[in-house]
């Protein structure tokens, strides 16, 4: 058995080195970095950076950096009046057309509609929202996926739950629910797959900035769950936390989402399960 001090030791230098590198790309966010620039930065080999920086972050470095990229745009977009164009170069972009796919595929919405999004009033949340409410439109062969969000004693807010397709929770989800405080959620319409749940936790009261920057929103999850038609593989708890440098950025419009969300709960009555309940395997 390893020297578990050693052991620390080797996992907190990991650490340190996958933040050194973070920090690099924020600070040089409008540079090429290549794999073995960030390894420079990380005193690794390239082979051994990546796959230290995936086990820190969940993600590849350079999945990580274009994360970073449309984030720091998402952000000059809500505090600055720059052109589109000029917003593109600062995050290293050199082609708009390029920049603007990349943002719209990523948040889901292209640069100008998120700009328009941010003029409007905030939509007004409830307090207690159904947890069972359904976000999507009634799906083939889909389940119900449920599970308990726990929150810091502290907490009083709203807490949005997603199933996402990649490691970085970004553009729309394929499913989710809202949850409040420390309880149960229910995801009505949960399809077959492999998926990333992810939970955001915003305080009330709720300002119309919280909607789209979630800085120091409170965040779980990351997981991979499996869904298949008898079963559920992989925990469906979720634990609130306050962000850590390491996380990578959350790439979503929430207002727009919260938007569909209420008004599919508003147009359309819940739908009745298309299977039988799921067994759910926690895995780790």
């Amino acid at each position: 058995m390893g020297n578990p001090i050693m052991r620390d030791s080797t996992l907190r230098s990991h650490y340190d080195s996958v933040e050194r590198v973070i920090t690099t790309m924020k600070k040089q966010i409008d540079q090429p970095m290549s794999l073995r620039s960030m390894a420079k930065v990380a005193c690794a080999s390239p082979f051994h950076f990546n796959r230290t920086f995936r086990q820190v972050t969940g993600v590849p470095p350079s999945q990580f950096l274009y994360a970073l990229r449309l984030d720091t745009a998402r952000r000059l977009f809500m505090e600055t009046d720059h052109k589109v164009i000029d917003v593109c170069y600062e995050v290293g972009y050199n082609s708009v057309g390029t920049f603007t796919r990349r943002f719209t595929d990523l948040l889901g919405v292209s640069p100008t509609m998120f700009r328009e999004l941010l003029r409007l009033p905030l939509l007004h949340l409830p307090e207690y929202p159904d947890p069972a409410t359904r976000f999507n439109g009634h799906l083939a062969s889909s389940y119900r996926l449920s599970g308990r969000v726990n929150a810091p004693g502290e907490f009083h807010g709203f807490i949005f739950v997603g199933l996402f397709e990649t490691p970085i929770p970004q553009a729309r989800p394929v499913a989710c629910a809202i949850a409040t405080e420390s309880g149960y959620y229910h995801i009505e319409d949960a399809p077959e797959g492999e998926f990333y749940l992810f939970a955001l936790g915003l305080e009330h009261p709720i300002d119309a900035s919280a909607c789209f920057d979630y800085d120091s929103a409170l965040r779980g999850g990351g997981h991979q769950v499996r869904i298949g038609s008898h079963a559920i593989h992989g925990t469906t708890s979720l634990y609130l936390r306050p962000p850590s440098p390491l996380d990578p950025p959350i790439l979503i419009v929430l207002s727009l989402l919260l938007d569909e969300f209420f008004s599919h709960r508003h147009r359309i009555p819940p739908l009745p399960l298309t299977a039988p309940p799921l067994a759910v395997h926690a895995q780790g």
